[in-house]
This record gives C-alpha cells, sequence and structure tokens, in this order.
C-alpha cells in the first residue's frame, strides 16, 4: 500500500521525550516501580522507519524492541540498516494500526511510543491507537502519547485553512511544499495596525517556516489534522484502562503532581488533571506529550524530590565567569555555592551521568535540582551511563552508527539518543573502521585519512559525543 510517506519521506529523527528512560523517571518521580528500560520490552507504534526506536534499542543489547508502520518504503529502509547494525533485538513491521492488536499478546510492553501519530489520523485510527496502548501495556508499563493540543489547536487549524487554499488543487509535493514557504514568508512579515490574533497568526508562520519540507508537508499539509484537547486524550485512556501520568515536555513534568504535602482534593488525580488543563489555557499550549501507566497503577501525585536521589544527573549548563550558569541563551542563578560547584562537576564529565546523591546532599537541594529538571537544564536517568567515555584497546563505534555511516547518512543516531552531523570523510572513514575488530594501533593505519598520532584523540572525542561501545 503506498502512503504519501512513501512519496515524501518523513526525516530521520529521534524525540528524546520518547526515551523509555524518562518516561521510568516520571513513574519514579510518582513512587511507582517501572521496569528497567535497559531489560525492557518496548513498542513504537506508526514510528515510520523507527530510528527513534533503533536509536533507543543500540544501548540496550538485552531490550527487545518491536515497531510498525504502514509505510512499506519506511519499514524497508529502517529493516535494512537494523540488518546492517546487526540489531538482533529489534524487529520491525508494515502493520495498520488497526490490524495491529492481533499481532501482540495484552500487556507484552513495558514501554508504548505513539509520538506523531495520534492527531494526524482519522478519528476510526485514533480510537485504536488509544486501543492498542490499552491492549499492550504491562502491568508496571508507561506509555508516552504526543499530539497538537488545544487550545493551540485552533491556531493551528486557522493557518491550515490558510495553506490548504493557497495550494488548492497542486498535486506535486515539491509545488505544493514552495507554495507553502512562499506564503508563508510573505504572510510571516508583520503589518502595522495588525490585531493581537493576526500577530500570533503571524508568529505561527514564521515558526512553520523553521520546520523541513518533509514536516510541514506531512504535519500541516496531510489528509488529517485533529488537534486534541488533554481532557479528551485522557479520557480515550480511561476508556482503555489507562491513567493520567504527567506530561513529558518542559515544564510540564511537573502536571501530574500536587505541590504542598496533602493534596487539596479527595481525588488527586482530578486535582491535577483539572489544574493541567486550565493551564494549557493559560499557556495557550500548542502540544502536549502526555504520559500514561495502567488504571490499576495508584501514582502519589505529592512532589517528593527526596525520590530523586537514588537517580543520575547529567547537564549542559555552563558556569560563567560571574558565577551564573547558561543553556544556550537561558541564563540563571544558583545562590548555593556548594550546589553550584557541583552541577559545575557535572557538566564537565559531560555526558557521563553522575550521582545525584553526590550533587545534591540536602533536601533543598534535591528540590532544586528537581525544578532543573521540570525545565531541562539537568536530565535525570535511572542507571549509570552505557557507554563509556573513552574507546578502548580494540575501539568500537556503535554498530548503527556504522550502518548508517556505510549508507551514506550525514545525520547519525548517538547512543545517548541524539542526532550528530558527520560530514569529514576523514572522520566518517574513521569511525567506520573502528568496528571493534582492530587495535587502537591498526585502527590508525587504516588509511582513513586521518594522522595516526592524532586517531586516539579523535576517538576519545567520538566517545565523548556518544558514538562509541564499550
Amino acid at each position: 500500500m503506498t502512503t504519501p510517506y512513501d512519496r515524501v519521506a518523513y526525516p530521520t529523527a529521534v524525540f528524546s521525550q520518547t526515551h523509555p528512560e524518562r518516561l521510568a523517571v516520571l513513574a519514579m518521580l510518582a513512587g511507582l516501580d517501572p521496569v528497567d528500560p535497559a531489560r525492557a520490552r518496548i513498542l513504537e507504534i506508526g514510528g515510520g522507519d523507527c530510528m527513534n526506536l533503533m536509536s533507543i534499542a543500540a544501548s540496550w543489547p538485552d531490550c527487545q524492541a518491536h515497531g510498525f508502520d504502514l509505510s512499506e518504503a519506511a519499514i524497508a529502509r529502517g529493516s535494512d540498516i537494523a540488518a546492517r547494525a546487526g540489531l538482533g533485538n529489534v524487529s520491525l513491521a508494515v502493520e495498520d494500526i488497526c490490524a495491529a492488536q492481533s499481532r501482540y499478546p495484552a500487556r507484552s510492553f513495558d514501554y508504548v511510543i505513539a509520538h506523531g501519530v495520534y492527531a494526524w489520523v482519522p478519528d476510526h485510527v485514533r480510537r485504536a491507537t488509544m486501543e492498542l496502548i490499552g491492549h499492550a501495556l504491562s502491568d508496571r508499563g508507561v506509555a508516552f502519547v504526543s499530539y497538537n493540543c488545544m487550545p493551540g489547536g485552533h491556531i493551528r487549524h486557522i493557518m491550515r485553512e490558510m495553506l490548504l487554499n493557497v495550494i488548492g488543487d497542486i498535486e506535486d509535493p515539491d509545488e505544493k511544499i514552495a507554495a507553502t514557504r512562499d506564503f508563508l514568508e510573505d504572510y510571516a512579515k508583520p503589518r502595522d495596525g495588525d490585531p493581537l490574533l493576526t500577530r500570533t497568526l503571524r508568529e505561527q508562520a514564521e515558526a512553520m517556516l523553521e520546520r523541513p519540507d518533509a514536516v510541514l508537508f506531512h504535519d500541516e499539509l496531510g489528509d488529517c489534522f485533529n488537534p486534541q484537547s488533554l481532557a479528551v486524550v485522557v479520557a480515550a485512556g480511561e476508556g482503555v484502562g489507562l491513567k493520567f501520568l504527567t506530561d513529558a515536555g518542559r515544564n510540564r513534568h511537573l502536571d501530574g503532581f500536587i505541590e504542598g504535602e496533602e493534596p487539596g482534593s479527595a481525588d488527586p488525580d482530578a486535582q491535577v488533571l483539572r489544574a493541567a488543563i486550565r493551564a494549557d489555557y493559560v499557556a495557550m499550549r500548542y502540544f502536549r506529550q502526555t504520559a500514561f501507566v495502567r488504571g490499576e497503577q495508584q501514582p502519589d501525585r505529592r512532589i517528593d524530590a527526596n525520590r530523586i536521589a537514588t537517580l543520575y544527573l547529567t547537564t549542559k549548563l555552563q558556569r560563567q565567569e560571574d558565577g551564573s550558569f547558561m543553556m544556550g541563551k537561558d541564563s540563571l542563578e544558583i545562590p548555593d555555592e556548594e550546589l553550584a560547584l557541583a552541577l559545575e562537576r557535572a557538566a564537565a564529565a559531560g555526558l557521563q551521568r553522575v550521582r545525584v546523591a553526590d550533587i545534591a546532599t540536602t533536601p533543598l537541594q534535591l528540590r532544586v535540582i528537581l525544578q532543573l529538571y521540570a525545565e531541562w537544564y539537568v536530565n535525570l536517568h535511572p542507571a549509570p551511563t552505557p557507554f563509556p567515555d573513552r574507546p578502548g584497546e580494540y575501539p568500537q563505534t556503535s554498530p548503527l552508527i556504522r550502518a548508517m555511516l556505510e549508507g551514506g547518512e550525514r545525520m547519525i543516531c548517538t547512543l545517548d539518543h541524539g542526532l550528530l552531523k558527520i560530514d569529514q570523510p576523514e572522520l566518517r572513514a574513521l569511525l567506520m573502521a573502528a568496528d571493534g575488530t582492530r587495535s587502537m594501533a591498526e585502527v590508525a593505519d587504516a588509511g582513513h585519512g586521518i594522522p595516526p598520532e592524532e586517531v586516539r584523540d579523535a576517538l576519545t572525542a567520538a566517545a565523548a559525543r556518544a558514538l562509541m561501545r564499550a
């Protein structure tokens, strides 16, 4: 069956919020006991070529990762890469969401991911998606469902109506995209006297121009575009035996929790949901990343920072000369100098994880770390780093990375579930040569074009970017 994704391939992407480690941490914050992600059963629904899933599976040979999509071309691409990478723990299939339930036994997956699907399919497929999650999620499982949400969806609906009018009867994808960009570039320009709503729409047009062509084609111009309110999504989940846990997005991790010692309601589940829905309208929310658990689970809705003490931390916060911290364009102050120094040391460790207990030693410090986590200034992990900080004497680049390089990919998936562009021919050849069968000296002499005396440093830098296996 030919789909629009066969005509215009969706770009290779990983989405960090879907990572089972992140979902596990959200469950642990609620006092739950999620399955160890490194040994979990993971299902990705409608994952395209499933590079997001394979990037997860490449770090954890003991997990079992299953993914499917309706696009035969996308699954063929993913299957080819998985085979060349030797990812024996990955299984991909061409499947219709509406028929997928018969493929998988009940409660057979510990983490279920449905990213970029729920708001872009017809009603019956959306129902089938939630029914599949309710069927497949294990007793201790965590599910992730992302979707364009309300009330921001109203703004996107207006933009979509404009764009559909602009493209009219144009059939060719390239011509559609060109017409869309021409319109957006003109519409995004502010005009004197613009009313508030028009200014908001122009800002949305400007944001849309930043998206890749394929994303514009599928996300904005696709046949289906159905933003959902959080209330409707949670109700759909409850209908198949699921319970709202919280949200995986920035500044949303604590949506499923209540400030203070005790809930202010006899029904804390309803209390956090009402507050989250109200916040959506206050913030004009455009996108939600909702985490679910089984309805039998009993999340503790109180915020208890002590629960993060057993976790591990990474951060990209950089200490400045004036003592403040910067991350991207954000600047923040951490008045507690002991904590500030500990975070500075953690940042110096790069992608190597540091125990939270070695950074925060008081309840107040733990609460600061929890807030930094909610705001995405630090990331929390349930286990130590699964990749080395330096190459061994028989250095091995991740097999997934070598398979992507062999296939000519420029954007490759790192072992920390990120993307990294590698264009330099010499570096690509070096990473291919480091396949675990050659000693460091043999890799240095493998004819990749990098001077032998620089090879160890180059591979150490690659390890620091999560490209190397132990």
